[in-house]
């Protein structure tokens, strides 16, 4: 049959040109996942993934893609001096935990599975471009739609009308007969493409993502999809946890109970505890912490470090997490952080850098026999940690320390602290007689988690007249960690000894030889400063720091006791009754969305379904007519198959039409089919003997006759004659 029009591309050349815009427009998706990704690495990626697109053979176009994607793997894994295994779990678990774009040069196995997938769905898109250009279509809205939901942060529109170019250039490139017709083609799907941007751009679009793959929970987690991000401040109008944990760190360490601290709130301004930290000197070798007079000198032996190896999975926070009192850190080749007052140190990158480090804290465990007899001998550095919000009042033991703090509330100028007298008094009360700084901590301690009718509660009710620890100390006596937290520290300081409030974790679940750490243990808890020792941890939120765990320092434990020769034992059984959420710093989720619209989504979705449905339907139809052996059943089959084709694209003809019928419609439309009817006839009505190469004759002649046929079509005639019925009812 003689083409009609402009010269016909090459089969090579078409397949090439069908396969170049999808293939670039997959890349370039996934690589807006990344900060810092290479454009090398993708162009290079680009041009190896065409190369399937150019063998004649379909087979030969697979084999192609396989090789050069294993060849692609293999590159890939020894770059990033990994196994498969560990690239596979930590891509994955970073997948969960980053909210993205990341930071490609911190998380190589990351880069690697993100190229592989890009690599996967563009070389699919390279070997079906050319004869099948709707499973490109499909391949090419996965292989966009996959990473636009990742990262819903980019331009949603010019993301959509770039997937929706893809989706139509290899199905009008398809449909294209000659070179001349490539305009008219362009130009259909560029006006496809503009209306669809003008009509989201005036809100015709679903209002989220139909489709939220971080709700696949592929690791068997409860975490899958979130990213915890938590605010660092006093907030006492209550928390909400998630109903699911999120895993937010991985700490190998010794078993033993430690915080992991991310800052500490040093400064009381009157209503809440607030960060007031000060930049100090990077050590001479970037690794050792700058030296800190409130450290006692064995903290500078590593004998006495504690050696952390922290795995950030999903946390979104500029402080680097750390055992208190941290005195080195190895950044492992990366930045090192800035160095705040206190050993609180924070990222220099952010908080997507620093997602792997080690680092070393002095953390003693003095007995509380040796507390006891610690002294209130405190250097002119802490006095800072004795401000209560304007005045700095006398350290414990200073003679006359009572009568200067009683003078505090009788002075105008500080008529905002007013609210705090009973606080203080109520301190001192609780106090009277103690004769060490420990002693006056753990009675503290005691009277809020056990004995002064507080209770634990996410959502205590809000304050009335008073500040909100002044109302929680006086008339609620119900709140969470923060209000236990922030109301032993301003009582010790109302008392002379240096306190603060810390922020970060508890241990957490220890497994596979190291700590789980969960958003659910999110915390805050007290340091108190003692000579000899520096700042130790205690826990006055009920529920914390019992006999049964690892808090050293607890006012209920049996050691202190002794100690104070208090011959009491407070046990577990009252504390047992609390509730065993804890408290945490406000936990605010980062993923992207609440959930699926389904009122919005639900046309698409039926709309997807029913394509769906037509689509199989028509497969097994002709599945069913190909999949006899007997030869003649074949050439049945292909007769079959050509006037169902026909039949949907509004030929007067059944799917049970003779040959003769189909050949004088074809050659109405100026298509000749008589090789197709010869071999056809030899098969059905020929001698056995040549009936099964007769057969297989019908079945090229069927494709040739197809092929000849959707190339003659347009787009549009195409896509109507998928979605037509009539081959179905007239059969």
């Amino acid at each position: 049959m003689a083409s009609r029009g402009r010269s016909v591309p090459s089969g090579r050349a078409r397949r090439l040109v069908a396969a170049s815009l999808p293939v670039v427009v997959v890349l370039y998706a996934w690589a807006t996942l990344e900060v810092g990704a290479s454009p090398r690495f993708f162009v290079a990626v680009a041009a190896a993934a065409l190369a399937p697109s150019l063998p004649a053979h379909r087979g030969g176009r697979i084999a192609a893609a396989a090789i050069i994607w294993f060849s692609l793997s293999v590159v890939l894994v020894r770059a990033a001096s990994a196994s498969v295994g560990e690239i596979v779990d930590r891509g994955v678990s970073d997948a969960y935990a980053l909210a993205p774009p990341f930071v490609a040069a911190t998380h190589t196995e990351l880069v690697v599975l993100v190229a592989l997938l890009a690599a996967a769905f563009a070389l699919v898109a390279a070997v079906t471009s050319g004869d099948r250009p709707f499973v490109t279509a499909i391949v090419v809205a996965a292989g966009v739609g996959i990473p636009a939901t990742i990262n819903p942060s980019r331009n949603t529109i010019a993301m959509g009308a770039l997937a929706l170019l893809a989706v139509l250039w290899p199905i009008a490139v398809a449909a294209t007969p000659d070179r001349g017709a490539f305009g008219p083609g362009i130009a259909v799907v560029s006006a496809v493409t503009v209306a669809a941007v003008v009509l989201a751009g005036i809100g015709a679009r679903p209002s989220v993502a139909a489709l939220d793959w971080r709700s696949w929970d592929v690791l068997g987690e409860s975490h899958a999809g979130r990213t915890v991000a938590l605010v660092w401040s006093s907030n006492y109008a209550g928390i909400d946890f998630p109903a699911g944990k999120t895993t937010v760190l991985r700490v190998t360490a010794p078993r033993r109970g430690l915080y992991w601290r991310a800052t500490t709130l040093d400064s009381f301004a009157g209503d809440r505890w607030v960060e007031a930290l000060y930049s100090t000197t990077q050590g001479p070798d970037g690794r050792s912490l700058p030296p800190d007079d409130l450290l006692p000198a064995a903290a500078a032996l590593p004998r006495n470090w504690v050696k952390q190896e922290i795995e950030v999975r999903a946390l979104l926070d500029d402080h680097v997490i750390a055992a208190a009192q941290p005195v080195a850190i190895d950044t492992r080749s990366v930045s090192p952080p800035r160095v705040l007052s206190g050993g609180v140190m924070v990222k220099a990158g952010g908080s997507e850098a620093l997602r792997r480090y080690t680092v070393w804290s002095y953390a003693p465990r003095p007995t509380p026999a040796q507390l006891v007899t610690s002294p209130p001998s405190y250097p002119r550095s802490l006095s800072r940690y004795l401000d209560v919000g304007r005045p700095t009042v006398p350290p414990f033991g200073t003679p006359g320390r009572a009568a200067v703090v009683e003078a505090i509330f009788r002075d105008a100028r500080f008529q905002p602290l007013l609210p705090y007298r009973t606080t203080w008094r109520e301190a001192q009360r609780l106090t009277a007689g103690a004769r060490s700084p420990f002693e006056v901590t753990v009675a503290i301690e005691r009277w809020l988690r056990t004995g002064g009718g507080f209770v634990y509660d996410e959502r205590p009710p809000l304050p009335r007249s008073l500040p909100p620890l002044a109302d929680f100390q006086q008339r609620t006596k119900s709140g969470y960690c923060q209000h236990f937290a922030g109301a032993m520290a301003l009582m010790l300081r109302y008392l002379g000894i240096p306190a603060r409030v810390a922020v970060g974790f508890s241990s957490g679940t220890w497994n596979d030889n190291g700590w789980t750490v969960t958003d659910h243990d999110a915390h805050a808890w007290v340091e108190v400063w003692f000579a000899g020792y520096g700042w130790l941890p205690f826990d006055p939120t009920p529920g914390r720091g019992t006999l049964s765990a690892t808090y050293t320092n607890a006012s209920d434990s049996a050691d202190a006791i002794r100690a104070l020769g208090t011959g009491r034992f407070l046990g577990s059984s009252a504390i047992g009754r609390t509730p065993t959420r804890r408290g945490t710093p406000t936990p605010v989720e980062a993923s992207a969305g609440d959930g699926v619209n389904w009122l919005g989504v639900a046309p698409f979705v039926a709309l997807t379904a029913a394509l769906l449905l037509l689509a199989g339907t028509k497969s097994v139809v002709r599945f069913r007519r190909s999949s006899v052996r007997d030869p003649r059943g074949r050439a049945s089959a292909a007769r079959a198959e050509l006037a169902a084709f026909m039949c949907d694209q509004g030929a007067p003809v059944a799917t049970s039409a003779p040959v003769s019928q189909l050949v004088v419609e074809l050659r109405e439309r100026g298509v000749g089919s008589d090789a197709f009817a010869r071999a056809f006839s030899r098969a059905r009505y020929g001698p056995p003997a040549v009936a099964a190469g007769a057969a297989d004759q019908t079945r090229a002649e069927l494709q040739k006759l197809l092929s000849v046929l959707r190339e003659r079509l347009g787009p549009g005639r195409r896509l109507r004659g998928f979605l037509a019925v009539r081959s179905l009812r007239r059969g």
